[in-house]
């Protein structure tokens, strides 16, 4: 196998993506080993110093042990970094939101909508609460939100609105009954802001999620975009047999 040549990262570095890649994906469990050295060099066109050096930013992650004589042990499941499964229901997204904790980063009152697809029946409310936030699962980024929730709905629960997900509080106001909602999915890369708050490199790839829940009404109350770094998501859907 010849490795991809990136002019703006070292061989190394290509190589340890790789490899984290074949590790996420469980190709490798925790007590396998990895191949050995020259194995790695002669399926990358690399040299034995190069994949040493992607095997030791493996070692400082956690990843893998190197022992002299014995090899590459994995000794961290990395599998389980795929915790995220977009959900294509409101009761999965719900269900979902359980196990995140979510950090404000900062907060707009009076603001609009983000630049979501409205349809020709519905109109924004007069006014929104804008948060920009940054959901964690335990000390992993699990995704970062650009949402606008009607201020009406924001005034009835603001101190929950602000430490708890918000798509949870209006389940429990009721302000979900009778909604229609709805998603766009995009992968995209992330910015360099974008990438800082997610534990990612600038210019990964991210699935961006645009969601819209509208009332009885016509009205928007909820509006977001969802980016989750792309590597730990995961989409499962049924597939309709007419």
């Amino acid at each position: 196998m010849t490795t991809p040549r990136d002019a703006g990262a070292p061989l190394y570095q290509q190589i340890h993506k790789l490899l984290l890649g074949r590790l996420e994906a469980g190709r490798w469990q925790v007590g396998d080993k990895l191949p050995a050295i020259p194995e790695l060099a002669e399926e990358f066109s690399a040299s034995v110093v190069t994949i040493r050096q992607s095997l030791a930013l493996l070692e400082v992650d956690g990843i893998v042990r190197r022992q002299r004589g014995v090899g590459t042990t994995v000794v961290r499941d990395l599998t389980r970094l795929r915790w995220v499964s977009l959900p294509v229901t409101l009761k999965q997204l719900i269900e979902t939101l359980k196990t995140v904790q979510p950090r404000v980063l900062n907060l707009r009152r009076g603001a609009s909508l983000p630049e979501v697809p409205i349809g020709v029946d519905e109109r924004a409310s007069a006014s929104y609460v804008r948060m920009r936030r940054l959901h964690h699962v335990g000390d992993s980024p699990y995704c970062l939100i650009d949402l606008a929730l009607d201020e009406r709905l924001y005034r009835q629960a603001a101190r929950q609105y602000e430490r708890l997900p918000v798509l949870s509080i209006m389940s429990e106001q009721g302000a979900l009954k009778g909604v229609a909602a709805r998603q766009q999915l995009t992968i995209r890369v992330a910015e360099v802001d974008e990438a800082r708050h997610l534990r990612i490199e600038p210019g990964a790839a991210v699935a961006e999620v645009r969601r819209t829940i509208v009332d009885r009404d016509g009205v928007v109350t909820y509006a977001a975009v969802v980016l989750y770094p792309s590597r730990v998501v995961r989409l499962d859907m049924n597939l309709l047999t007419d």
